[in-house]
């Protein structure tokens, strides 16, 4: 079985290189978020992230687009479609960072979050594909927050979410440990 893993991981409140990120166009489109550590989700299911690049005359820091980000999911007991936008806006210090800001009734929320980790791993039972790591640091509305996020709804191997669980408990970052621990699978139909 091809078992390959393209991947980068980034210690959190580091700042690193952008040459080493994922570019604008590889971050760009539909995520499903396949594993998680918030309580929020585990009555939810079918979680996706879409980022699309806002109008670029509205450039955030170092001339980086703002991105609309929107989550869409369903309850586990209904078929209806939920949805939660906010706007992301780059950080000026750190090319891998930005801040959510919720729109609408969420206006008054936001989150700073970071990309730990992304890569491509390739195996023949899921495809492969792009994989994601997003840490949102604890706020005043929400504890710190680890999320999981491929291109198809199946998700990594197992074996593999061991591994990024393992990389990201041994970061040195305390706050990150303690999250780690507490990772689940988000249901996906």
């Amino acid at each position: 079985m091809n078992r390959r893993w393209v991947l980068q991981f980034f210690k959190p409140h580091s700042t690193s290189n952008s040459s080493n990120l994922p570019s604008l166009t590889q971050l760009v489109g539909k995520w499903y978020i396949t594993h998680t550590t918030s309580d929020f989700w585990r009555d939810k299911r079918n979680v996706v992230l879409t980022y699309t690049p806002l109008d670029a005359s509205n450039a955030g820091p170092a001339s980086r687009p703002l991105l609309d980000d929107l989550i869409t999911y369903q309850t586990l007991t209904s078929a209806k479609v939920k949805t939660m936008r906010g706007t992301d806006t780059p950080s000026p210090s750190d090319p891998r960072a930005w801040t959510w800001r919720g729109n609408g009734m969420l206006k008054f929320v936001t989150s700073h979050c970071q990309i730990l980790g992304y890569g491509e791993a390739e195996d023949e039972e899921h495809g492969g594909g792009d994989w994601l790591v997003i840490w949102a640091q604890r706020s005043i509305f929400s504890p710190a927050v680890l999320n999981l996020c491929t291109r198809h709804k199946e998700g990594m191997r197992e074996e593999w979410v061991v591994g990024v669980k393992e990389v990201c408990g041994g970061m040195g970052d305390e706050q990150l440990e303690k999250t780690v621990g507490s990772i689940y699978r988000v249901t996906h139909e």
